[in-house]
């Protein structure tokens, strides 16, 4: 079978043919542009430029190569410009900022029935609406996502819970914010009193920030067997938005209900 040079070089490689065959040589230039290539599109993060800034959020022009529309000028890739929001308490690129917690409250463990998804609605400015969302929150410095959401949650909800699994990093809005969360599973036991009594409204829950408070924060209990169908009653009943992913976990439910889009 004869080869092209070059698929020799590939196909052959511990072969006596790639002993004797040697690649083209390609000067620093020409080498340096296919280096670049492999890697586009890509973040010159170097090139960052800041817009602007306040306590929580920094606005960022960011600089991005793509591959070059006319190959023949040599630069290998063409720049681009892209506006993102960070949050400044963002400790790298890699970092998970929040954590989104999915509890589910089991009062009949041979009854799924009576299971209810434990929300929150609060007043959010951004939208100028109360929203139905997850229990979520800010990871704090040098802080497990576990531990993140058992505090958040108790902070929230007052519920007691345990984390049962963390789920990798997954990202909120990527078109507009490198802003990242991982979904955490909490095991919230019913027969232990302080669970019990906070569900019957019965104990005293103090553990809400000022803005949270200011905000009307409140827990919200939701079936979990027909939750898409009770969104849809409070968004029309009482103009709330929804948070896309609570729709997104309603939906998927609804899906594995048998009961189809």
């Amino acid at each position: 079978m004869r080869l092209h040079p070059l698929l020799a070089f590939g196909y052959c490689k511990h072969s006596r043919l790639s002993r004797h065959f040697r690649p083209p040589h390609l000067d620093h230039t020409t080498r340096l542009a296919m280096s670049d290539s492999a890697k586009l599109p890509r973040v010159d993060f170097d090139s960052t430029e800041t817009v602007g800034s306040t306590r929580w959020m920094r606005l960022e022009t960011l600089s991005y190569h793509v591959a070059n529309e006319n190959p023949t000028d040599g630069s290998g890739s063409s720049v681009r410009k892209w506006d993102r929001a960070v949050r400044t308490t963002k400790q790298s690129e890699d970092s998970i900022d929040a954590v989104v917690i999915l509890a589910i409250l089991r009062h009949d463990p041979n009854d799924i029935s009576r299971d209810e998804i434990v929300c929150v609605k609060q007043y959010r400015p951004p939208v100028d609406a109360y929203t139905i969302e997850l229990p979520a929150g800010l990871i704090d410095a040098g802080e497990e996502p576990a531990n993140a959401a058992v505090r958040e949650f108790q902070e929230e909800t007052g519920y007691i819970g345990k984390a049962l699994d963390v789920s990798p990093a997954s990202y909120l809005s990527p078109g507009l914010t490198n802003e990242s969360a991982c979904l955490v599973r909490l095991e919230v036991d019913m027969t232990q009193e302080a669970n019990l009594k906070n569900y019957e409204n019965q104990s005293l829950h103090d553990g809400l920030e000022g803005c949270e408070k200011d905000r009307g924060l409140e827990k919200l209990m939701i079936p979990r067997v027909g939750m898409l169908n009770a969104l849809h009653d409070m968004q029309q009943k009482e103009g709330v938005k929804v948070f896309a992913a609570l729709y997104s976990l309603a939906l998927g439910m609804q899906i594995g209900e048998g009961k189809g889009l």
